[in-house]
């Protein structure tokens, strides 16, 4: 039996002409009412177009049908995307199953939209079957996971891990017979890589905890934002077709109004309503600079559609959706500036009989691949605001709003600088400030202990991030789920509840993985370091014959007084499996003993694999030093019983005894310096923390890299492998972390003025002020105290950095610093000094920074016996606004 509402569709359908309520009620017999209501719900779902007047009127909504992306209708088939197009059917046709092909580009190019050509073409030249799969993976979900990820891609045999509870497909399997699609293909980690090389060698794979082996027929294409160089050589050979796309500013004007037009015909089509825009917002579109690409440029399409929307909806004369010059967005206007520069290229655009490009609805659907704004749900939530609000709230409505609920997923959007000491807090709603106060205020009677500051930040952090994940449909798997169950059972009961308030204020459903995090944030235990930091590394000896470690080990113990180290003697006719076998055992029947790493000290041949093996079945860190003496062992157990870390005793025996093992040269450490970003998930909170500090320091003098912290381990293994040929000078991170001595500093410190100049004093530069004093002594004159002149230099600089709360990089500090020296060794010559154009108006323009930075350069003066004029203390002025670091943020 069909309910009244499938009636009244089926009553609109039957007639394709606009109908009233009352109209609609009278024929079908029912109460207007009623009808009335049922006509809301369609409109709101899309089925219904309401056509505003007095009385309002309704009409079915004509779905147009909507064609498959292809090369055929791809905008720049025949000019800035030719070639690559060549390639990719190239690669497609390549016999026997294609060549594997990596696509280089920005961001927004449209990367996945032409992987998505290249499958349409393999099925229409019959290469893979109509219903082959088309698979596509984001690498950067589980970059800093590789057991995650290669479970993710080759499957997962039940019980391979804990929380294996079932055996799962891998993605590699899911795709057989057709296109795996692999984007961000940089973000795969070195171990990412290693894993497809036997598969693309061999068409063959083994699932995690599989050791049988599977076949499957998979074309691979990867898609990155990088360029070759990031990836290990033996990849680049693997993949020989690369194709790169270009960017929309190298793009012609004619491809750029092909994509404005076929988007806005898009939203006409959606709409069933005429669209006009005007000829200067068209020329503004035609030549802004869309940093994102395609991607910005619909984003901001999207945005004033949605405002020309909004005014015909509360302006019942206008017939159709007007785009105008005022209602683009600041970006976009800035546009027009360039109408000059490209004058003699924008006379077949301009018309002079039109004053506007109109796209009317009714024309076939324009094609857009995987195209994320197919639905209405932006023009209804502004249907609904006005109905709510009134039509005459506009202001109530933020559009902006609006166009980021709709398309986060696939497009960035900016927040508010931060601009004062509590500016951290800008990130995170006040509304969501608040919950997570709330949730820990009453966590902290449940488990009767407070929680600080740094960690309701963390995870106020933690749940912003979340609730982006889980709108856009993005789930992260916990790895030890069902022991974070069984050892934290009051925690998690508590974490389910938190979930619940959670679910009820952002109107979402959390699953269960992500209650999992949410439990490690309410066990986060402030002694736990202190408990870490009094265990040791743990020495095993292990020698061929019946005694020799045992001996070794003992001599060692005697002379320093201690019990530390275990020895393994090793008889020759002991076979090598059956000792492995002896120190697994024995170290897993006291693992709580091992959790600071083990130095392994043999003597040859293959107990120097040991290392490894222990490492990748037990997840303990463990190093090896071959040829080992007696020596060697001593000093490997009192740097331990001092409390030495692990990568500390390994680089300090090797460097002491360097001559008396077999080891390669000491890896040349690389020129830049690191700084780790470290947080639970590796997702949007540690790319909010690397913008942050991609913005504080040079990014030539500093390299930032983002890492997964969950895993201890796991993150300690990897510092391990960083710190061989890489300077870490610091580790920022939502969670406490302390290893190799590197410096920790909380993510709440970088969102407060004060320490991020502590941060930029701790990181120094590349220079010391000695070296530049060194270097620079024999160009002032003699009689100058060159020494004390630059360090007085450096004392007012970091006062004025502090009194002023001024954010600069060490760099142009450094620059300043030299400026400086040589004005007050031209002052003590006598000699001509630049004036400064508008001093007077510069003076003051800046009167405050101006008068403080005069007051602490008075220091010098008084030293010095010299006296700074208006036009020096401007140019200082100048460099410091100039070079001062105004911090913002992008959301994920």
């Amino acid at each position: 039996m069909k309910s009244r509402k499938d009636e009244v569709l089926e009553a609109l359908r039957a007639n394709p002409n606009e109908q009233t309520a009352q109209e609609l009620a009278d024929q079908l017999g029912v109460d207007r009412t009623n009808v009335s209501r049922y006509l809301n719900e369609l409109t709101k779902d899309g089925t219904v177009k309401k056509i505003d007047g007095r009385p309002v009127k309704f009409q079915i909504t004509t779905v147009s049908k909507e064609g498959h992306i292809n090369f055929d209708n791809l905008i720049g088939r025949e000019d800035s995307l030719k070639s690559q197009i060549q390639k990719s059917k190239a690669a497609i046709l390549y016999p026997p199953r294609g060549l594997h092909t990596i696509i280089f580009g920005e961001t927004g190019t449209g990367k996945t939209m032409f992987a998505e050509c290249m499958y349409r073409y393999a099925v229409s030249a019959k290469v893979l079957d109509e219903n082959a799969p088309f698979i596509t993976f984001n690498c950067a979900d589980y970059a800093q996971n590789p057991q995650l990820l290669y479970g993710h891609i080759f499957g997962v045999k039940r019980g391979a891990f804990t929380g294996a509870e079932e055996t799962r497909a891998g993605l590699m399997e899911q795709a057989d017979g057709g296109i795996l699609f692999l984007d961000e293909i940089h973000r795969l980690p070195p171990e990412g890589q290693e894993m497809l090389f036997t598969f693309i060698d061999k068409g063959t794979f083994r699932s995690l905890g599989d050791g049988q082996e599977k076949q499957a027929s998979v074309q691979i294409i990867g898609a990155t934002t990088e360029t070759s160089s990031m990836f290990l050589s033996t990849f680049n050979r693997r993949i020989p077709m690369q194709i790169e796309l270009p960017s929309l500013a190298e793009r012609s004007l004619d491809e750029r109004l092909a994509i404005i037009k076929e988007f806005l015909q898009q939203e006409a089509n959606r709409l069933m309503q005429e669209i006009a825009i005007d000829k200067r917002s068209l020329l503004a579109f035609l030549l802004y600079t869309a940093e994102g690409n395609i991607g910005q440029l619909k984003r901001d399409l999207k945005l004033v559609c949605a405002k020309a929307f909004l005014h015909h909806q509360t302006n019942s004369e206008s017939e159709k959706l007007m785009i105008v010059e005022e209602d683009l967005p600041l970006v976009v206007q800035k546009g027009l500036l360039r109408m000059n520069e490209v004058q003699d290229k924008l006379t077949p655009f301009m018309d002079k009989r039109n004053l506007y490009l109109t796209l009317k609805p009714g024309t076939e659907e324009v094609v857009w691949g995987q195209d994320p704004n197919k639905d209405m749900e932006v023009y209804h939530s502004i249907t609904y605001k006005l109905e709510k609000l009134g039509r005459e709230n506009l202001s109530e409505i933020d559009l902006e709003e609006l166009i980021s609920d709709d398309v986060d997923q696939y497009f960035e959007t900016y927040v508010e600088e931060l601009s004062h000491s509590n500016a951290y807090r800008e990130i995170i709603s006040d509304d969501l400030w608040k919950l997570v106060n709330e949730l820990y205020d009453f966590a902290s009677v449940q488990m009767n202990r407070e929680y600080d500051e740094k960690v309701r930040f963390a995870f106020a952090l933690h749940i912003n991030s979340t609730i982006e994940r889980i709108r856009g449909n993005q789930f992260i798997s916990h790895p030890n789920l069902n022991d974070i169950r069984r050892s934290y059972s009051k925690e998690f009961q508590l974490a389910i509840e938190l979930s619940n308030r959670i679910e009820e204020a952002y109107n979402i459903m959390i699953p269960l993985d992500e209650i999992g995090f949410i439990t490690m944030f309410l066990t986060m235990d402030n002694q736990e370091q202190q408990k870490i930091d009094e265990r040791q590394v743990a020495v095993l000896v292990v020698m061929h014959g019946k005694s020799t470690a045992s001996s070794m080990l003992e001599t060692v113990q005697e002379l320093l007084g201690t019990t530390h180290g275990i020895a393994f003697n090793m008889p020759l006719t002991l076979n090598t499996e059956k000792m492995y076998g002896q120190i697994k055992n024995y170290i897993q029947g006291k693992r709580e003993e091992f959790s600071e790493g083990i130095i392994l000290l043999t003597d040859m041949g293959s107990p120097n694999n040991f290392g490894n093996l222990i490492f990748h079945e037990m997840g303990i860190r463990t190093r090896v030093i071959s040829m080992t003496s007696t020596m060697l062992v001593l000093e490997s157990i009192r740097l331990a019983t001092l409390g030495r870390s692990l990568e500390e005793i390994y680089t300090s025996v090797i460097s002491m005894f360097q001559t008396m093992v077999r080891l390669e040269e000491p890896t040349q450490k690389d020129e830049k310096k690191v700084i780790i970003v470290a947080c639970f998930t590796g997702e949007g909170v540690s790319k909010r923390l690397n913008e942050v500090v991609s913005q504080i320091v040079n990014l030539d003098e500093f390299e930032v890299i983002q890492m997964q912290s969950l895993e201890r381990e796991s993150f300690k293994h990897r510092i391990d492998q960083l710190i061989t040929h890489k300077d870490i000078v610091a580790i920022v991170g939502t969670m406490e972390i302390h290893y190799q001595k590197i410096p920790f500093i909380p993510a709440m410190n970088l969102f407060k003025r004060d320490k991020i100049l502590e941060f930029q004093d701790l990181l120094g530069s590349t220079i010391t002020l000695p070296e530049m004093v060194d270097s620079l002594t024999k160009n002032f004159s003699p009689e100058l105290d060159v020494k004390t002149l630059f360090l007085l230099i450096d004392d007012v600089l970091q006062l004025i950095r502090k009194d002023q709360e001024l954010i600069i990089e060490n760099t142009a500090m450094q620059a300043l610093s030299v400026h400086i020296a040589f004005l007050v060794d031209k002052i003590k010559k006598g000699e001509e000094r630049p004036a400064f154009e508008n001093v007077k108006y510069f003076h003051q323009e800046h009167l405050l920074r101006f008068n403080q930075t005069a007051a602490s350069l008075s220091l010098i003066e008084k030293q010095f016996g010299v006296h700074f004029i208006e036009d020096d203390i401007a140019y200082i002025v100048k460099t410091l606004e100039d070079n001062r670091i105004e911090l913002g943020l992008h959301s994920v």
